[in-house]
């Protein structure tokens, strides 16, 4: 069996310096040293025209310079920290006077008077919308108890009656014209007599007994008897007094009443009231259910 060849010793690669204290160590001939050190001198003065390197684009008009001014630095040697240094502000004294007046001392009072004005105007619109609040909550209120009110008056407004209403101002009955036009003229014709639809809640529709497509309405402000009798312009909220009298409001158009003049013509009905003109006595003509009241 062959041996294997014998290989020539290595030693150490060229340059190499085993390290202090090991076998075959010699310190270097000479000692290394750092590069000389180039030492930074100061930036060049300022320059407002110059912006980069010599040929670079000029900036846009109205940039601001390319350097810091003048004493805006401070120049630091090598190893320190470059340090910026703000030119002390001068301080500015800026003296401000009152302006006169305009219009003379009169001016301050006609302000104070105007605010007041305009105060007292907020504590008014205030105190109008309270009270119409108020009056809101009353009409509801009185609107409710006119709904579940019960006596013998109001029962004689049952589906199917034949009624007449007679003005307290005229002393007339109230009836329905030919040509639709309303009036508290009338006596114990057709035109003056009604039939009753009750709604419910004391809420009724009044249909005349002479043309019966004419049913008496509140339609554009003003009572006429040429309602349709379908929607709510025909139908009419009852209000009883205490001396039995009822009233007729609309129940389209709330506080709209109808009245009678003392000429025997209807009021406007938004101008009429819970009052005189708005009162109608109620005479039974006709009942289904048997009753008949004489006049």
């Amino acid at each position: 069996m062959s041996k294997d060849p014998a290989y020539p010793p290595q030693g150490p690669p060229q340059g190499y310096a085993p390290p202090p204290g090991a076998p075959g160590y010699a310190p270097p001939a000479q000692p290394m040293q750092p590069p000389p050190y180039a030492a930074a001198g100061p930036p060049p003065p300022y320059n407002p025209n110059q912006w980069g390197p010599p040929g670079a684009a000029q900036p846009p008009q109205g940039a601001p310079p390319p350097q810091a001014p003048p004493g805006g630095y401070g120049y630091a040697p090598p190893g320190q920290t470059n340090v910026y240094i703000q030119p002390a502000a001068v301080p500015q004294v800026i003296t401000v006077s009152a302006a006169p007046k305009p219009g003379g001392p009169s001016m301050g009072y006609k302000a104070t008077a105007a605010a007041g004005s305009a105060l007292g105007g907020l504590v008014s619109l205030t105190g109008k919308g309270l009270s119409a609040l108020a009056k809101g909550m009353e009409r509801e209120i009185n609107h409710a108890v006119d709904g579940s009110k019960v006596s013998h008056t109001l029962a004689l407004f049952s589906t199917g009656n034949v009624l007449q209403l007679y003005s307290k101002v005229t002393q007339r009955a109230l009836r329905v014209m030919p040509n639709g036009a309303v009036d508290a003229l009338g006596g114990q014709e057709a035109g003056a007599q009604f039939i009753v639809t009750n709604c419910g809640s004391n809420q009724v529709i009044l249909r005349n007994c002479a043309n019966p497509a004419f049913h008496l309405a509140v339609v554009g402000g003003v009572t006429t008897g040429t309602g349709n009798g379908t929607d709510k312009s025909s139908v009419f909220r009852l209000h009883e007094t205490v001396s039995k009298f009822v009233t007729l409001e609309s129940v389209l158009c709330r506080d709209h009443h109808v009245g009678i003049a003392a000429n025997g013509m209807v009021t406007a009905p938004g101008m009429t009231k819970k009052g005189n003109t708005a009162m109608f006595s109620v005479r039974l003509v006709y009942s289904p259910f048997g009753q008949v009241q004489r006049h």
